[in-house]
């Protein structure tokens, strides 16, 4: 039985604060449960000393004492809403700690992974991007997995992918600069939202657009969100370094695994890249006049042709 379906069954009874071991064979004593005053929360009982109690804005963090002498750490609910991301938080949270070794501080493993869900919860973001973001998100994986990966070093890769921390260009490599869009078929602009994205000063940028189109269940070849993202956590699997930085850098994103998401079908069409050129059509920060702030501009597809990387 599931985290979740399990957890609802407690938060459906009437006693007031319960737990329950997760499993008879997790490493820890790690137990999911409620608070006496109904919240639902996740509980870690450690030798270790754990950092202070601290209230977040959607999680509220406590450190308590035993009369055995142990460490209560819990993770408490606050914002009924953000229940779902919740019980994802806390899967991953029980997951990454079945990998503690003797010796580590299981209150630091869980701490660090904590860590990576706070900004995504304290913005109150219930792990649903609007479809605009996620087309965007998924534009961006598609060229990681078709271009990016086949040719570097899975660690170097996804350091590499800084499009979701708000990275002027979306893959960052020490020699090379990729941006992606992601559009439909038949749309003949694409969005450019800043002067800095097409500013070529002394590393090479390419411009890859990726066709992503809506689809019904039922058509052949179709993705999911969720079955992207499958995609390339299984072939990023032997590189545990790798992997677990991806993870991290899909929470920065906005994206968890919502069951939602297996509901989106779309159709890949293919990814053309071009090369940025100081002839190719942009604004660019470097031939701005001083005083210009923000910029926001569309290229006409067709223009960018002579550009095109084989």
């Amino acid at each position: 039985m599931s985290l979740d379906v399990r957890w609802n069954q407690l938060l459906g009874t009437n006693a007031g604060q319960f737990f329950q071991r997760v499993d008879e064979t997790h490493p820890l004593d790690i137990y999911i449960g409620k608070e006496a005053s109904g919240e639902p929360a996740l509980l870690l009982v450690t030798d270790k000393k754990p950092p202070p109690s601290h209230e977040y804005q959607a999680i509220h963090f406590l450190s308590r004492t035993r009369s055995d002498h142990r460490w209560a750490v819990v993770f408490k609910l606050v914002k009924p809403e953000l229940v779902k991301v919740f019980f994802l938080l806390c899967d991953d949270l029980v997951e990454s700690c079945r990998k503690v070794i003797a010796g580590e501080d299981p209150v630091a493993r869980l701490m660090s992974r904590f860590t990576r869900w706070q900004r995504l919860l304290d913005r109150g973001h219930d792990g649903l991007l609007p479809e605009p973001a996620l087309r965007g998100l998924m534009g961006e994986l598609l060229f990681m997995l078709h271009r990016i990966l086949p040719l570097r070093d899975p660690l170097t890769a996804i350091t590499a992918w800084t499009g979701p921390m708000g990275g002027d260009q979306d893959f960052s490599f020490s020699d090379h600069l990729h941006e992606v869009k992601t559009m439909r078929t038949g749309a003949s602009t694409i969005q450019i939202s800043s002067a800095e994205q097409m500013d070529v000063t002394s590393i090479p940028i390419d411009l890859a657009v990726v066709t992503l189109d809506d689809a019904d269940a039922s058509a052949q070849g179709t993705i999911t969100p969720l079955t992207l993202v499958k995609s390339l956590t299984d072939m990023l699997e032997p590189f545990p370094d790798a992997a677990d930085l991806f993870e991290s850098r899909l929470i920065e994103a906005g994206f968890v695994r919502r069951e939602e998401y297996g509901n989106r079908h779309y159709v890949h069409r293919g990814i053309r890249e071009f090369s940025i050129t100081p002839e190719f059509p942009a604004i660019v920060r470097s031939r701005l006049p001083t005083g210009i702030g923000k910029v926001s501009y569309e290229v006409e597809l067709a223009s960018c042709d002579a550009f095109e990387l084989n």
